[in-house]
């Protein structure tokens, strides 16, 4: 409730629908050269917004040592973070673009994590580990841009060995009145470009509802897991 309304009554207001408009599957971006660099910026600028929540939650794992992957890390802030809050964590980071990669090699470097994270070129959907390799596995905004998300669950699943934990952080999609509210805010608050703030409205709509994923999930390798949304605008999967 927003000054005394009601989602509903916001909707209303400014004329738009509270139904939720189908799934628009945005494919995994590759980031390239110029794009690798300003998404590393955008990232950067706002840490405490996109990876420092996740980054919090991750690291009260009640983990001392241990062998941590986390999939789809574009520049890789969210594994050096953690390698800097755990010393004993040796961590993988997997992404498809070479560019972001290094990148991510060089702000390893620069935060003198370079010997414990390593940075590998890999589909998320058919990860280059072997089966049972990883004591915690993590996807931080990724599940959106794969068309099926049980592809995703299954392979954190495979490569996270019995007792092991999967954590995943992802977009929930929302009506187009509420995109539309979020969509201002990213530009004149967090002060988005132009590309930047397409790409968001993109993964808004690519993005899955709570009870998509749970039908996700009970066809996948993470039955089990539990989901949880955070404000109506974010999920967490817990396994």
């Amino acid at each position: 409730m927003i000054a005394g309304l009601t989602q509903n009554g916001i909707a209303r207001l400014i004329g738009e629908s509270t139904a939720l408009p189908v799934r628009t599957v945005e494919p995994e971006p590759v980031h390239h050269d110029k794009e690798a660099a300003a998404y590393d910026a955008m990232v950067r600028r706002h840490a405490w917004l996109l990876n420092r929540p996740f980054v919090k939650m991750v690291s009260r794992l009640p983990l001392e040592t241990g062998r941590v992957l986390d999939v789809g890390t574009g520049p890789g802030w969210i594994p050096i973070e953690l390698a800097l809050r755990k010393p004993g964590w040796e961590i993988w980071a997997v992404d498809a673009s070479e560019d972001m990669l290094v990148i991510a090699r060089r702000h390893a470097e620069e935060a003198g994590v370079a010997d414990r994270v390593h940075f590998v070129l890999g589909n998320a959907v058919d990860l280059p580990f072997t089966t049972g390799w990883f004591d915690v596995t993590l996807s931080h905004f990724l599940l959106h841009h794969i068309e099926q998300p049980a592809d995703l669950l299954d392979g954190l699943a495979r490569v996270t060995r019995g007792g092991g934990r999967i954590l995943v952080r992802d977009l929930i999609r929302q009506p187009r009145w509420k995109t539309l509210l979020l969509s201002a805010f990213t530009k004149l608050v967090l002060g988005y470009s132009k590309e930047q703030l397409q790409m968001y409205r993109e993964s808004l709509a690519s993005s899955l509802t709570v009870a998509e994923l749970r039908e996700a999930l009970r066809g996948s390798r993470l039955c089990m897991a539990s989901v949880r949304g955070m404000a109506g605008l974010e999920l967490v999967i817990s396994a």
